[in-house]
């Protein structure tokens, strides 16, 4: 037997696609994305408001502008998506490594 004191990393996208596919997360993305849209009023705040939940910190000035962007866009087949917009935000912050990991 061979002892490390540190576990190596073992991360490959097949894990990821399965995190992020998972019923469990697509679950608590969409409770997520309901507490967000709950808790405040424009999308601005909810990001905010998102990023203080999942990682309790504010999001950066890109972070914000990149995701209210994304919010404000529109869907060429809105059916072919199962997760509406703010339900897709709440699973990328769930699946993110800052999410997953402590540093």
């Amino acid at each position: 037997n061979i002892t490390s004191e540190r576990r190596t990393e073992t991360t490959v996208p097949q894990q990821q696609l399965f995190v992020l596919n998972s019923p469990f997360v697509i679950e608590t993305a969409k409770v997520f994305a309901a507490r967000i849209q709950k808790d405040a009023t424009s999308d601005a705040d909810r990001v905010q408001r998102a990023f203080a939940l999942a990682y309790g910190r504010p999001a950066s000035t890109d972070e914000a502008q990149l995701f209210e962007t994304f919010l404000q866009g529109s869907d060429s087949e809105p059916t072919a998506n199962r997760l509406s917009r703010w339900e897709r935000v709440a699973q990328i912050l769930i699946g993110s490594n800052e999410f997953m990991y402590v540093d």
